[in-house]
């Protein structure tokens, strides 16, 4: 797949997803626009990305690379993070949007063929990540609720690689588009009336080794809404045939809800 393929796909997917996004929102207000409550979420994520890159060609070259969340916010080129819920009784319907365009550039370690080298790297890394589950209440009491979701993620990543490694050099573009299914659970616990405490977890598997997610965060609910400061980690293991062998995405977030 050549980079102009993968954007077409990626630009489809985002139309796609926020469409159903659109549809689910209508189709819940009319079935019962009494019992059904949404929440629309714009947060922050200030992440910072580790992970193995593995390079092809006659020289075997091999690179463990990170980027601090510093060196993303110098570099970020665009970003776009928003939740969706909509909840009735014990079921809910969750869905997670993050699109990041971030760059570095420098000197960095890396093996060539089995020995340590400095090699100068300019890298650019675009992403969307979709997210979309389906919950059940298993536990629904005034301090807590937890709830048994599945559902899917899917993340579509070009990378681009400028490698210098003394006389010589690698330029490499490379895509991917991972489709996963996903089980864990989420659930908040209740302090009191305003502050509470959100959390998820979940793990799968699919077009990728693995993926897995932690999320968690503390909250405070006004009339219209609410505020939570938290902490997410994202993880990817993949399988040889892509550049990226894996990568974790971590940091704090801060979002902002609105309920209706």
């Amino acid at each position: 797949m050549n980079k102009s393929e993968s954007i077409n796909k990626q630009s489809w997917m985002g139309a796609i997803f926020v469409l159903l996004l659109f549809c689910n929102s209508n189709t819940a207000a009319a079935q019962d626009a009494d019992t059904w409550q949404h929440e629309l979420t714009i947060y922050g994520w200030y992440a910072g990305i580790d992970g193995t890159m593995q390079f092809p060609g006659p020289a075997g070259v091999g690179s463990d690379f990170t980027v601090d969340a510093s060196d993303i916010l110098d570099n970020l080129s665009m970003i776009f993070m928003g939740g969706w819920q909509s909840k009735r009784n014990k079921w809910s319907i969750i869905a997670d949007v993050v699109y990041m365009d971030v760059g570095d550039s420098g000197n960095k370690p890396v093996t060539v063929s089995g020995e340590p080298a400095i090699a100068s790297l300019d890298m650019d890394i675009s992403s969307w990540i979709l997210n979309g589950a389906v919950g059940y209440d298993v536990v629904q009491t005034d301090g807590a609720t937890l709830a048994i979701v599945g559902g899917a993620r899917y993340m579509a990543v070009d990378v681009d690689v400028q490698a210098g490694f003394g006389g010589s050099g690698v330029e490499i573009s490379d895509s991917e588009g991972l489709l996963d299914g996903v089980i864990g659970v989420s659930g908040v616990f209740n302090f009191n009336e305003n502050w509470y405490l959100p959390y998820h977890a979940d793990i799968g598997a699919g077009s990728s080794d693995l993926t897995y997610q932690l999320y968690a965060a503390i909250g405070y609910r006004f009339s219209w809404g609410d505020i939570r400061l938290g902490y997410r980690y994202l993880g990817y293991e993949l399988d040889g045939d892509f550049i990226m062998q894996d990568m974790d995405l971590s940091g704090p977030l801060l979002g902002v809800g609105f309920r209706f």
